[in-house]
């Protein structure tokens, strides 16, 4: 019993992820007067170079990711099939790109092409963006599997709409508009892996209870 107790924890822990990146993406914002939330990064809070890089590194990126990874591990833990597996996997790229890029901080005003840890930061991107987006797709073919259709359609959009943002930000054209983007898509992400864990948790408890 008490081992499920914990696993129900997983949402909870995806709230306060999202929490943290709301409140210091707007405190951190607040140390950098020209800092724009429509067209300047989250990243570029934390830039080669920025008053506060270390303190947006590991008191932010890092923490972050490290309670995604948390929350999806312990969804991971009741996992009752393989497909389950895989999407845990695949949402885990949510944590990977805060977690790792709090060693490689991008090049100042994040460029898409730079320095060695732009090169990493910028795959780092992509691999958030891209593996949760694959993510949220997976989900949404695990639901429609058991005929829960409203749930199939929702992470079928947030896949499209996460896969989209990642498209629209690989273009030079939007770099004027690209924070507003990024935002659209992690507010996706965020919501997504929420519910993910939350419904997976409803799926996946009986199962555990079964085999207790």
């Amino acid at each position: 019993m008490m081992h499920i107790r914990f696993h129900s924890r997983s949402p909870a822990l995806v709230a306060t992820a999202a929490i943290l990146v709301l409140i210091e993406t707007f405190y951190f914002a607040l140390q950098r007067p020209n800092y724009s939330h429509i067209a300047n990064t989250i990243s570029e809070l934390g830039e080669t170079g920025a008053p506060h890089a270390r303190w947006v590194a590991f008191g932010f990126f890092l923490p972050v990711g490290l309670l995604v990874w948390l929350s999806l591990w312990l969804v991971h833990r009741e996992a009752s099939d393989t497909d389950a597996s895989l999407m845990v996997l695949a949402m885990s790229c949510l944590g990977a790109g805060y977690a790792i890029a709090a060693f490689f901080p991008c090049d100042p005003g994040s460029p898409l092409f730079g320095s060695w840890r732009q090169q990493v930061h910028t795959v780092l991107g992509f691999i958030d963006y891209e593996g949760t987006g694959i993510g949220f797709l997976l989900v949404s073919r695990y639901f429609a599997k058991r005929n829960a259709t409203i749930q199939a359609v929702a992470f079928l959009a947030a896949g499209a709409l996460v896969l989209l943002c990642l498209a629209l930000l690989s273009l030079e054209t939007t770099f004027q508009v690209r924070g507003a983007i990024q935002r659209v898509a992690e507010i996706i992400e965020f919501a997504g892996v929420f519910f993910a864990c939350s419904l997976m948790r409803k799926k996946t408890m009986p199962t555990a209870r079964a085999n207790s």
